[in-house]
């Protein structure tokens, strides 16, 4: 008679650990994915804090300078005073990136190989237009192989951008300007 008691004891432990073990689970699954929104969190305070308002100037200056709307080649820009740069030069000392397009990358550059960790849908939506943009600058070198560039400083940001560019493309971003 106590072997059934022993036993039925047992039974009603296992089904009570049943719940329990889901309620584990869960539990970490839902650790892990708080972890994943807090260090995207800092990932964009990062970012806030070393993208400055000059360097967002920058950008939306040579956004709008590159703009094939205005009958020139992808490759150039057309700037406000009339001069003509190209892509190859705006990394170069006197190049109209005045530097701040080249850090911009190397912080998208330093970041990309944890991307993949983090929610990039928030990280996406505050940067995808600066992200896309310079994306079309850098493979560009990347595919003219400029041999007087030094492509090390985008190599992570393109293999990203190249694994992921399509399936972020479609998702919302904030713009910093419109093509004219």
């Amino acid at each position: 008679m106590s072997n059934n008691y022993t036993e039925i004891r047992n039974w009603i432990l296992f089904i009570l650990a049943i719940p329990g073990v889901f309620i584990t689970i869960k539990t970490f699954v839902d650790s892990i994915n708080q972890r994943k929104i807090d260090n995207t969190f800092k990932i964009l305070e990062f970012l806030r804090k070393h993208i400055q308002q000059d360097q967002i100037e920058t950008f939306v200056k040579l956004f709008e300078a590159n703009s094939e709307s205005h009958g020139i080649k992808f490759n150039e820009f057309k700037l406000r005073d009339g001069k003509i740069e190209t892509i190859e030069t705006m990394f170069s000392d006197a190049g109209c990136g005045n530097g701040d397009i080249h850090n911009l990358i190397e912080l998208f550059n330093l970041l990309c190989p944890t991307l993949n960790k983090l929610e990039t849908n928030l990280i996406w939506y505050e940067y995808g237009q600066i992200m896309t943009k310079l994306f079309d600058w850098t493979n560009y070198l990347e595919k003219a192989n400029m041999s007087n560039t030094d492509t090390t400083f985008f190599k992570n940001f393109n293999i990203y951008m190249n694994k992921n560019f399509q399936k972020m493309l479609n998702k919302p971003m904030k713009f910093y300007t419109y093509s004219f």
